[in-house]
């Protein structure tokens, strides 16, 4: 196993990396970055191609048998391993402690929500769309949920950016088994969703049907999720299908964005394997 030791390489990757810190960088380069040990073996485990990766000095120098076993996974995969001064390396991590390794991956080409629809037996799938959630940690925590969940796919509209850093720690690898679908518009979203016969559910705090007295759903299903201030505005609630409020005790004025997700998810998966 060769790793490149080469200081005006590994300064250039290393901008590779700092540039996908930004979403215009992202946009720019095509490429998302990942952090530590464990996102690195995920990646692997699903055949999740990284295509270069910087390693701290003293990363690559350890003898534990994870590191060399993912060292290794990774070189035999073509991934190009570069070794880059710890202080550099540190100074990037900011002493989170999840593996001074990064790695480059491409920004991955979704699917069509009919695709995604057709792979899915009996009309089942469903969907997770967030709008406008900016918080990359709760967007994070939604791809999670949306994995766990059983989401066909996860949707973000507007400010939403799974692929932020923060984000994609967050994840804890779901994002690598799950279809991203980005929208820049509401409007363009709706009209796909219309044309695929999906329904549309959404949450509200208050004015709306209990979840428990959501009927029978025998299409496939886009559950919508709002920004984490204001929820979904009236007129896109007056787009939905079905309006829902889960049950809260009295004081409270909302669930988490991911809370309520979860909740969703959960009710939808329940009815599905009666």
């Amino acid at each position: 196993m060769t790793i490149s030791t080469d200081s005006h390489n590994w300064q250039g990757i290393m901008e590779k990396v700092r540039r996908t810190a930004t979403a215009r960088g992202r946009a720019a380069s095509g490429y998302f970055s990942i952090e530590g040990t464990r996102l690195h073996e995920r990646a692997l485990r699903a055949g999740i191609s990284v295509e270069e990766a910087v390693v701290a000095e003293q990363y690559g120098r350890d003898l534990d048998a994870r590191k060399q076993r993912l060292l290794a996974g990774l070189f035999d995969s073509g991934c190009r391993l570069t070794v880059v001064p710890d202080d550099v390396v540190y100074e990037f991590v900011g002493g989170r402690g999840l593996g001074a390794i990064l790695g480059l991956i491409k920004l991955p080409t979704a699917p069509s929500l009919t695709e995604i629809i057709a792979a899915q037996k009996e009309n089942q799938a469903r969907f997770l769309v967030v709008v406008d959630v900016v918080d990359p940690g709760n967007v994070g925590a939604l791809v999670r949920t949306a994995h766990a969940g059983g989401a066909a796919g996860f949707v973000v509209v507007g400010a939403s950016d799974p692929f932020h850093p923060k984000a994609l720690r967050t994840t804890m690898g779901s994002l690598f088994k799950l279809p991203i679908l980005r929208y820049t518009a509401v409007t363009s979203l709706l009209l796909d969703l219309k044309q695929n016969n999906v329904c549309c559910v959404g949450t509200a705090v208050a004015g709306a049907m209990l979840l428990n007295q959501l009927p029978p759903i025998t299409v496939p299903t886009a559950i919508f999720m709002g920004s984490e201030a204001w929820g979904l505005g009236n007129e896109l609630l007056a787009e939905m299908d079905f309006r829902v409020t889960i049950p809260m005790v009295s004081g409270v004025d909302s669930y988490s964005v991911n809370a309520a997700a979860a909740i969703m998810l959960y009710e939808l998966q329940r009815r599905q394997l009666k």
